[in-house]
């Protein structure tokens, strides 16, 4: 919109004021009870006045009143978006079909969904898993899937699952989530990666296999002026519970 586009939307305003203020004294002189009209359009004048004073806000100061719609429809855009618009299969990380079974859980209510799925599986770049023809019991499988780290001069060769817990610092996590990240390590057989942060008591306290991270900082093999320390280093590096460095 123009400058002479702006100009008019500024003078409508005050033209509808004036006339409003106008037209409720000439008909509240003959009708008294209509100068309570005055209760709900003052303060509305002099909202869009103090619109068109300020200079914080363009929009504001350009479309007085009118301009405040805009901060609205922003603050009601998530929910809308959320709510009303997106489907149960949109959403960024998580969408709203996962995030459901998660309220649900966490709430002790339904914790399976009925047979079926919303996905569309016909789709370019839908991934999945096909059940072999061949199924095994998975309490007493013949393969465990498991990498041996370590060769023939390594004194303790460790058998690596092939899925573990990538690395995650306890400095970025809570005490709660390293818990229940190496008591899950412990459960399922594979090992939790403590990230460059050093190896906590909550890292022990489960007894799930550890990979210590040591970065450059040396948390944990450190001394107080902040170089390798070779005792602290071995130390932690004979605990039973850290596997591999």
């Amino acid at each position: 919109m123009g400058t002479e586009g702006v100009k008019t939307l500024r003078s409508r305003f005050v033209a509808v004021a004036s006339i409003s203020v106008s037209g409720i004294l000439i008909i509240s002189s003959a009708w008294p009870f209509a100068a309570w009209l005055f209760v709900v359009v003052i303060p509305v004048v002099l909202v869009g006045i103090y619109d068109m004073k300020q200079t914080r806000h363009a929009v504001r100061r350009n479309f007085p009143l009118i301009g405040r719609g805009r901060w609205l429809m922003e603050s009601l855009g998530p929910f809308v978006r959320q709510y009303l618009i997106e489907s149960d299969t949109d959403g960024a990380p998580i969408n709203r079909m996962f995030r459901s079974i998660v309220y649900q859980r966490a709430k002790g209510e339904l914790e399976t969904v009925p047979f079926g799925t919303r996905v569309d599986t016909y789709r370019d770049g839908y991934e999945w898993i096909g059940h072999s023809l061949s199924a095994i019991c998975l309490e007493k499988p013949h393969n465990d899937l498991r990498i041996k780290v370590g060769g023939a001069l390594c004194e303790q060769p460790y058998l690596a699952s092939i899925f573990n817990i990538s690395a995650m610092s306890f400095g970025a996590l809570s005490r709660n989530a390293v818990l229940a990240l190496n008591a899950g390590a412990a459960d399922g057989g594979f090992y939790h990666n403590t990230g460059e942060g050093g190896i906590s008591r909550y890292h022990l306290e489960p007894g799930g296999d550890l990979v210590w991270q040591i970065g450059t900082a040396y948390f944990g093999c450190r001394d107080e002026a902040g170089n390798f320390c070779p005792v602290e280093f071995r130390k932690k590096a004979l605990h039973p519970n850290v596997k591999m460095i």
